[in-house]
């Protein structure tokens, strides 16, 4: 039988994991395409360690990882084949899809938004790019920056703690009036609401109505009426699976990570789980996207009969 060729579709840890799997063994052929212009780099370090300044982005690439950096944009399943935005034709015997996910923006069109995006004074962070951004613009500041985080989940609050701890003063938006109360329940809920109410500023229950650049600063209008004024204002309102065309939002997967097409499987943060125990789920985290990463691969190689079953994934 031919050597059977393997297409990795994105090179963060989902994809990078698979890999590793794959060139284990001499039974295939591997090419994990990257985006255009991106060197891949470990995302837990954005605000660990590139916002905050301890290490540069050179530093924050993962070592030993040799991907064709060259966004793919389209899948053919039928000619089984994945178009580049080079405009190169990868044809493939079985496909990965590890596209990551997207920055969940601020709802609505919200004035001057996009020109205080432009401006770099509104930004996500979501890259390694945008780590960049924030550290620069907090390096050119003559004191303590004035910051602004939307969103109260994981990332927002860590990032919240991480900038607090360098001296910055931080104001936390949040859309709910109690938030974690859905992941974590209500009594723990409160007890972080307590804790972020005892160290940074809060709007809790407020969203954002207007922005307006004036010179190097932001002012910020909230729903009751208030006013912030900020430095800089990130946007942490967690993530969004996606995935080149046709599937654009995620694509779904089985319980051990086939989507509905022979030998194309998906991994990561962008793969949505189905199952009668679990309900619909998405995980978008450095570590289980990895654990996918390796699963994927492994059943890959038990379809092409050169592994063992490694059975349903569990996150």
């Amino acid at each position: 039988m031919p050597t059977p060729h393997v297409v990795i579709l994105g090179a963060g840890a989902a994809g990078t994991a698979a890999a590793r799997v794959l060139k284990e063994t001499d039974a295939v052929t591997v090419d994990l395409v990257a985006r255009t212009a991106e060197i891949p780099y470990n995302r837990t370090l954005m605000n660990k360690a590139v916002v905050v300044g301890l290490l540069t982005s050179a530093q924050a690439a993962m070592t030993g990882v040799h991907a064709l950096a060259d966004t793919a944009e389209h899948v053919d399943r039928e000619a089984r084949t994945a178009r580049l935005a080079s405009g190169r034709i990868l044809p493939f015997d079985a496909l990965i899809i590890a596209t990551g996910s997207a920055p969940r923006k601020l709802e609505g069109n919200i004035p001057g938004a996009r020109d205080a995006t432009d401006v770099g004074l509104l930004t996500a962070l979501h890259s390694l790019e945008d780590a960049v951004r924030i550290r620069d613009l907090l390096a050119r500041q003559p004191g303590p920056a004035r910051i602004v985080i939307f969103g109260a989940g994981l990332v927002a609050a860590e990032t919240a703690s991480l900038l607090r701890a360098q001296g910055h003063p931080i104001t936390l938006v949040a859309r709910s009036r109690a938030p974690g109360a859905t992941a974590f329940g209500g009594d723990s809920a409160a007890r972080l609401e307590a804790s972020h109410r005892e160290h940074l500023a809060t709007a809790f229950g407020r969203t954002p109505t207007a922005f307006e650049v004036d010179g190097a600063e932001l002012a910020i209008s909230l729903d009751d009426g208030s006013r912030l004024q900020a430095d800089i204002a990130i946007v942490a309102h967690g993530t969004e699976a996606s995935g080149p065309a046709p599937w654009g939002a995620g694509v779904g997967v089985d319980e051990r990570l086939r989507t509905p097409y022979p030998r194309v499987y998906a991994a990561g943060g962008s793969a949505i789980h189905h199952d009668d125990m679990l309900g619909t789920w998405r995980i978008d985290h450095w570590a289980d996207a990895v654990a996918q990463g390796e699963h994927a691969a492994r059943v890959l190689l038990h379809d092409f009969e050169l592994g063992t079953d490694p059975g349903r994934y569990l996150p």
